[in-house]
């Protein structure tokens, strides 16, 4: 997508450029302490790479476990936070094909999007084919992605099965219910709170109210949401109990999934489960799953796929709130609340320059976007 607002050649302006560095992953300090505004020197492009201007970047679960030390990966202090976002071209090395100035990208690069700039291998970028909102398309390569593989490609799955969910109302949540809606799946949807439920119940979405602390009490309700019908895959985005409840809700032999780590505590799957009906519990990580070279055909496949729903509307996440970089103090602030009904966003300063919606004045709050 080459935008029309943006008057090439680009000019980026001075030699430093902005961005959050973490500079403590201690929990017991206040974010103020931890993570910094900065300014630093724009590095000089080399061959085979692309120079680009960020525009949307999310605040995901996994940031914020990584801003405390507990994520998988832990980079060396200071660091630049970040997984995910959305970017436009600025500049490519002479020996370059397949870029231009004014393309909207996805960085497929390991971390470090919470900046104004940011120079990556060109090999690095997924070109979008055409005009999409920023917003959304900054949203894509994680919780979309993570989705679409818990779907697909964990278990094979008849188009009329079943599948159970906790979280449902995440951004994962979210985006299994509309896939599943695209691939046939029926799902049950579990959440911790009425006000949690996003959507009537149908003959292949239902919602359940469930602590996770009585197995037994969600294994009935499930039974009775689904007419009988075996549950084989699960998705955990909790942990702890809620784990158990999960597999006393799936039919003998069934997998359950563990994705999410939102409890803190240990999955609680009893050893009766594992031994008598031959349940499977297996973890999953969206970065090691995409570094199996078993993978790999897969993975080529993935984004154009998400790309297409993400055009044709029926992909779409809910976000809450955006905040310019400069404000990221508020904005993880307010991703650490709990009951939130969309995604956190932070905006660098192309974003400001070129992208802003019409009517878009500045201000954080952009719910319903």
């Amino acid at each position: 997508m080459n935008h029309p607002n943006l008057k090439f050649p680009v000019s980026t302006g001075g030699a430093k450029v902005r961005r959050i560095e973490v500079v403590s992953t201690d929990p017991t300090r206040p974010s103020a302490e931890r993570v910094q505004l900065v300014q630093v020197e724009r590095p000089v492009l080399q061959t085979g790479q692309a120079r680009i201007g960020m525009l949307a970047m999310t605040i995901n679960p996994a940031d914020l476990l990584q801003l405390d030390g507990r994520y998988g990966t832990r980079p060396a202090l200071p660091f630049v936070p970040g997984h995910e976002g959305v970017a436009v071209v600025l500049e490519v090395a002479d020996d370059v094909r397949g870029l231009a100035v004014g393309d909207q990208v996805l960085p497929m690069a390991p971390g470090g999007y919470w900046t104004d700039e940011r120079v990556v291998s060109a090999r690095a970028l997924v070109r979008l084919p055409a005009a999409g909102d920023p917003l959304q398309c900054a949203m894509l390569t994680a919780n979309p992605a993570t989705a679409w593989v818990l779907l697909r490609h964990m278990v094979e799955m008849e188009p009329t099965a079943w599948v159970i969910q906790n979280a449902a109302n995440s951004a994962v949540g979210q985006c299994v219910r509309q896939l599943a809606q695209l691939l046939g799946l029926g799902v049950v949807n579990v959440v911790r709170r009425a006000d949690a439920i996003e959507g009537p119940d149908t003959d292949r979405q239902v919602w359940i109210v469930d602590s996770g602390k009585d197995p037994e009490a969600l294994a009935q309700a499930v039974a009775r949401a689904t007419g009988g019908h075996p549950v084989r895959l699960g998705l955990d985005a909790v942990g702890g109990l809620a784990s158990a409840a999960m597999a006393r809700s799936l039919a003998d032999g069934g997998l359950l999934v563990v994705y999410g780590l939102m409890s803190g505590e240990p999955c609680a799957v009893p050893a009766h489960d594992l031994v008598f009906r031959a349940l499977e519990v297996r973890g999953f990580w969206l970065a090691r799953w995409f570094a199996d070279a078993a993978n790999r055909e897969k993975a080529r496949s993935l984004y154009p796929d998400l790309l297409a729903m993400l055009q044709a509307g029926t992909l779409r996440i809910e976000i809450e709130a955006v905040y310019p970089l400069a404000q990221v103090h508020a904005a993880l602030s307010h991703a650490a609340r709990g009951g939130r009904s969309g995604k956190i966003l932070l905006t660098g300063e192309w974003f400001d320059r070129i992208a802003r919606p019409a009517g878009q004045n500045g201000q954080p709050d952009m719910k319903g976007h």
